[in-house]
Formats: C-alpha cells, sequence, structure tokens
C-alpha cells in the first residue's frame, strides 16, 4: 500500500483511461516520489517545450492553487496575519490557499534567451535546475519523444544535483528515460496522442497529491517509520505527552560563539506560538536536552517549559518518566532532529523530525515536517495536534 495514494481517484483513472494501465505501477510510483518530495520540505520544478510546456505550466497552476479542494489556511496562519495586520487579516486569509511549491521553468523568458544566447539554447532549463534545485526536489521532466536534448540536460543536471527525476514521455521513452528515477511511458508514439494521455496522468498526480496533502486525514505531511505494522501511520490514541529535543529542533542547530565565549542560538517565534497553542490544549510537554548550556535554560523558561538537560541516556530516562507517571509511551510524541535521538523516538508511539535532520533519523520518524529545525518545525507538529484535538487526553 502506498500512503496517502487516494485509491478511488487512481481506479478512476485506470477505469476511464485503460491505456495507462500499462505504465500504472510508474504512476504510482511517481506519486510516491512526488509526496516525499513536499512532505519533506521539497519543490517540484517542471519543464517541456512546444504542447509540454503548456502542460507543465498547467500542472504547475495546479499545485501552487487550490485545484479540486479549497484549501483554507488553517487558523494558525491566519493568526500570523492577524499579528501583524489586524485589520486586513481577514480579507488576506480568505484570498490565500494553502500551496504545494512548484515552480515552472518554462515561463521566465529574460533567462532564458540569455541563456540561448550567451550560452547554448540546450540549457535553458539546465541552468534553471543548476540554480533553483536542492536536494530532494523532483524535476518534472515532459517529452513526448524523450528526447528533447534541453529536457534531457535538465535531468543529468537534476540528477548530479541531487534531485529526483520523474519523465513525462511517450512509449518509447526516449533519451530521458536513462535518466529518470520514474519515467512514465504512456502507451502511444504520435505526439498529439501522447499529449492527451499526459493530461490525465499529471491531473492525477496533482488531485492525488492535493487529496493527500489537504482533504481528509490529510493537510499533513506523513511518512511511514520502517518496521511499523499498521497500515497507515497515525497519531497515538490518545496524546499524553510530547517530548522535544532542542538544538535542531527549537533552533537550526548552529550555535553563535561571541569573542568573550559568549553562546546564543537562534530560535522562531512561530515555535513560541505552537508551544502557546499546545499548551492552551491542555498538551503536557518539556525539553529533553543532552546540553547543559545556559541559553537552552533560557529559552524553556522564555516558553515557560519544563527542562531535563544534561541527559546522555534519553532512553532510561524517559523509561523512568513514564513508569513515575503511569505515562504509556504509546501515547508519547517524540521530536528529534539527530543520532542521539535515534533509541528515543524508537521507544515512543510517535516520533517527529524536522525537514533538515540526519537521514537516519528522517528514515525512522513517523512525521517529516515541512520546515527544518528553528524555522517552525514546532508550529507544523502543533497544527497536526490540534488539527486531531479530539485525541488530546
Amino acid at each position: 500500500m502506498i500512503w496517502g495514494l487516494p485509491p478511488m481517484m487512481y481506479e478512476e483513472l485506470i477505469s476511464r483511461y485503460p491505456a495507462l494501465s500499462e505504465c500504472a505501477a510508474d504512476i504510482k510510483d511517481g506519486f510516491s516520489m512526488l509526496h516525499e518530495c513536499i512532505v519533506g520540505g521539497g519543490t517540484i520544478l517542471a519543464c517541456g517545450n512546444g504542447g509540454s510546456a503548456a502542460d507543465s505550466d498547467h500542472l504547475v497552476g495546479e499545485l501552487v492553487k487550490g485545484f479540486h479542494l479549497k484549501r483554507p489556511l488553517t487558523a494558525a496562519r491566519v493568526a500570523e496575519f492577524t499579528a501583524l495586520f489586524p485589520d486586513e487579516a481577514e480579507t488576506i486569509a480568505a484570498n490565500l490557499q494553502q500551496a504545494i511549491p512548484a515552480i515552472s521553468l518554462v515561463g521566465n523568458a529574460a533567462l532564458m534567451t540569455a541563456v540561448a544566447n550567451d550560452t547554448d539554447p540546450d540549457y535553458i532549463f539546465a541552468q534553471q535546475v543548476y540554480g533553483l534545485g536542492r536536494a530532494g526536489d523532483v524535476l518534472i521532466g515532459i517529452s513526448t519523444s524523450g528526447n528533447s536534448v534541453n529536457v534531457v540536460n535538465a535531468a543529468k543536471v537534476a540528477g548530479a544535483r541531487g534531485l529526483k527525476v520523474l519523465a513525462l514521455t511517450g512509449a518509447a521513452g526516449g533519451a530521458l528515460k536513462d535518466h529518470a528515477d520514474v519515467c512514465i511511458r504512456v502507451a502511444a508514439r504520435r505526439v498529439d496522442k501522447v499529449q492527451e494521455l499526459h493530461l490525465p496522468v499529471y491531473h492525477f498526480l496533482c488531485a492525488a497529491l492535493e487529496e493527500a496533502l489537504f482533504g481528509k486525514g490529510g493537510m499533513v505531511p506523513v511518512v511511514a517509520k520502517a518496521g511499523k505494522k499498521r497500515p497507515e501511520p497515525s497519531l497515538p490514541e490518545t496524546i499524553a505527552l510530547i517530548v522535544f529535543d532542542f538544538d535542531g529542533v527549537f533552533t537550526d542547530n548552529k550555535v553563535y560563539t561571541a569573542q568573550n565565549g559568549d553562546e546564543s542560538v537562534m530560535c522562531d517565534r512561530r515555535d513560541g506560538l505552537g508551544i502557546d497553542m499546545l499548551r492552551e490544549a491542555g498538551v503536557e510537554m518539556f525539553i529533553l536536552s543532552k546540553e547543559r548550556n545556559p541559553v537552552v535554560a533560557a529559552r524553556a523558561k522564555k516558553l515557560n517549559l519544563a527542562i531535563k538537560s544534561g541527559c546522555n541516556d534519553k532512553v532510561t530516562f524517559l523509561n523512568a518518566y513514564f513508569k513515575e507517571r503511569d505515562i504509556n509511551p504509546d501515547n508519547v510524541i517524540y521530536m528529534g532532529n539527530d543520532l542521539n535521538d535515534l533509541e528515543a523516538m524508537k521507544c515512543v508511539g510517535f516520533s517527529v523530525a524536522p525537514a533538515d535532520s540526519h537521514p537516519e533519523i528522517l528514515k525512522i520518524a513517523d512525521l517529516v515536517t515541512p520546515e527544518p529545525g528553528g524555522h517552525g518545525a514546532i508550529r507544523n507538529l502543533a497544527e497536526l495536534v490540534l488539527n486531531y484535538g479530539d485525541k488530546l487526553r
């Protein structure tokens, strides 16, 4: 089972377009790749030529604003506008929708003509991938033949830069298929027939992503934890406690040292508001940190959070804490980012990792937030928990 893939939408796609059954597995893999990109905080880039350029613009338009769903802003996002523009917040929020980050590479005429004039037109998309793409992003390359040189070059650069590549081609796949992580080769060869099948494919991908992220039970990026038996990751039946690591969760994992040795860190006010929101909802929380740095205690005091610092064995501490307070570990959420959190995250019911966490942490986390540590990751978690208010103890 692919978590997040709306089965009814998929079945309807194959029912309406039987020819797509030949590439059904690749369509599912393409969805999984895009879903993983977005829940990991990545961006989708798209490019193509001629009609495929129009398709690139088209699919990005379906992602960045509502497609089938209205995608209203969450209460927390509205609160951000209210804090800055109290008289206009309602109007601003009413005219915005939650977005899936996506960029079309076909619309920047000044940049593309500059590349074509100054270097080589075959690199008009590759240059943009090099400048805009980041590891974890996905490039969607659309080419009916699979041999569009500028799209193939973009795919090559994407691979070198750590992006994944999803190709949409005709039956042959062309050179592009050799540089794609997933290649959806529709069962047609004539240009117009290929394009007629590309449309329902990317419409499905856009609609399925929207439903998985913003539909009922969605709107929150969740990925499966390796080894879990449950069919879909979900929050604990009851949320009794949230435990936070500090560095890399409340901060960007950096420390700033002055000439006199004083240290400081950077935190995000959105996370502070997220803590307030959780406290108002009655959620018990505390910070569990290996550090003894005074800045950790100072931030905890500012947020009115209990803290256990200097903890070298988090699992032993947590087990004793749970036993003393008669807390079921299955009802606990732990948020951490690095290897010293690994075992602690395994001993609770639900684990959360900021987007920029250590790769080993990202592999075992139940939730990977869209934002990195120190940049709103805790707010992401707060919004998830508050969307499931009936589960609070």
